[in-house]
């Protein structure tokens, strides 16, 4: 069983409410127990972070929808929508510079101390494993975090890899506290570079007439990050918001336990697998595509044509749609969870669709388009029986455990 996980906020969630720990999805409440903050915790926790991004996975971090930061809920189940397509309409492609501010707010939160299984029918229920889960999940909603998150993405348009460097070089370190300084080199960087610039915004909590008017002004984005900062420092309880929640395990809870399952732990294997092949996907459908739409920019001499580039593109498309109805499967049927090549074989096609073009045609400056990185081929995950054919047969009372 997973030990506890940070997932965004979902709608339903409150102290004790079970979960579902492949969808997120909240369930009947199961447990209960005294809440209470941590000792000296009165104050907030502020994170800030001005990067360079270069993929989306690096976005998604960010975010906190990250594989590597969670397991699979937190990476596809319905919490993290907005999030994801946040970082999916960011189009993160190498041919750009992306930057992104990063603003976490964490005021004091709240968890169960000592959980127990006192709900009349988590603990007649117990013994009986699928209504169990089917009423109250595996997991349950020990704590809850209140602060804010905002997320700004910056896009510039650049020539080649050195002129993105030197932007970069440019803009890192100079944002301070939002200073006038900050607001200078950008407005220098965008006219000495004479670049297009655009970027996107997402937050939770804060003041809540924070908008994009002007999308190609970043100095207004600028100005949204310190008014979210300034309005935590001036009215907190007014505009935090529980943005995130911490899932614990059922079997944590004092009281009878409910059974480890095998299947459970194999869907959290294949989520995590799409998760990562989604990423990588992204990125490569995102390159391809900004090549079918900026045509002008690249010379196709020497290189794929772009009749080829676009029917990648198509066919990547394809693969992340694939990835995603695989890990629908894995989140709502459990026991036929299945690696995305077993599972695009048993819906009578293949996975992946096509593989990057070889080679891609060159950038006008002569530079060669930098790649995404390829989609792994064979997954860190332990062979489930399943896998092999073998059905499991429990008997009455029997746990199957991980």
């Amino acid at each position: 069983m997973a030990s506890q996980l940070i997932v965004p906020m979902i709608r339903g969630y409150d102290f004790g409410i079970g979960a579902e720990l492949n969808t997120g999805t909240p369930m009947s409440r199961v447990v209960e127990g005294e809440r209470s903050t941590t000792e000296g915790s009165g104050g907030a926790i502020v994170n800030f972070a001005l990067q360079r991004v270069h993929t989306t996975k690096e976005l998604e971090q960010s975010l906190g929808i990250d594989v590597d930061l969670n397991l699979g809920c937190a990476a596809f189940g319905a919490g993290v929508s907005n999030r994801f397509s946040f970082a999916k309409n960011s189009k993160i492609q190498s041919s750009s510079l992306f930057m992104t501010i990063t603003i976490n707010m964490n005021l004091a939160s709240m968890s169960i101390d000592e959980p127990v299984l006192t709900t009349p029918d988590a603990s007649t229920l117990v013994d009986n494993p699928l209504v169990f889960a089917q009423r109250f999940g595996n997991m349950f909603v020990r704590g809850v975090g209140r602060g804010g998150l905002f997320v700004g993405v910056l896009r510039i348009e650049t020539s080649s890899s050195e002129e993105a460097q030197s932007m970069s070089d440019d803009l890192s370190g100079s944002y301070g506290l939002f200073s006038g300084d900050a607001q200078t080199k950008l407005s220098n960087v965008q006219k000495s570079h004479q670049s297009d610039l655009s970027y996107l915004m997402y937050h939770e909590g804060g003041p809540v007439d924070l908008e994009v008017k002007h999308p190609d002004d970043p100095i207004e984005m600028l100005n949204n990050a310190s008014l979210f900062i300034q309005s935590f420092h001036e009215r907190p309880d007014e505009v935090a918001v529980p943005y995130d929640a911490v899932l614990a395990p059922i079997t944590m809870a004092r009281g009878p336990l409910p059974p480890n399952a095998a299947d459970i732990q194999h869907a959290q294997d294949v989520l995590i697998f799409c998760s990562r092949q989604r990423s990588v996907l992204l990125d490569q459908l995102n390159l391809l595509q900004y090549i079918v739409d900026n045509p002008s920019r690249f010379d196709f001499s020497n290189g794929s044509d772009r009749q080829a580039i676009g029917a990648a593109a198509t066919a990547k498309q394809t693969d992340v749609d694939l990835v995603a109805d695989c890990a629908s499967q894995a989140m709502n049927s459990p026991s036929q969870a299945a690696l995305p090549a077993v599972f695009a074989t048993q819906h009578g096609t293949r996975f992946p669709m096509t593989e990057m073009p070889d080679p891609l045609p060159l950038a006008k400056t002569g530079e060669p388009v930098v790649t995404a990185p390829p989609v792994p081929t064979s997954p860190p995950v332990q062979v489930h029986a399943s896998d092999m054919g073998i059905k499991l047969a429990p008997r009455p009372g029997m746990i199957l455990g991980p």
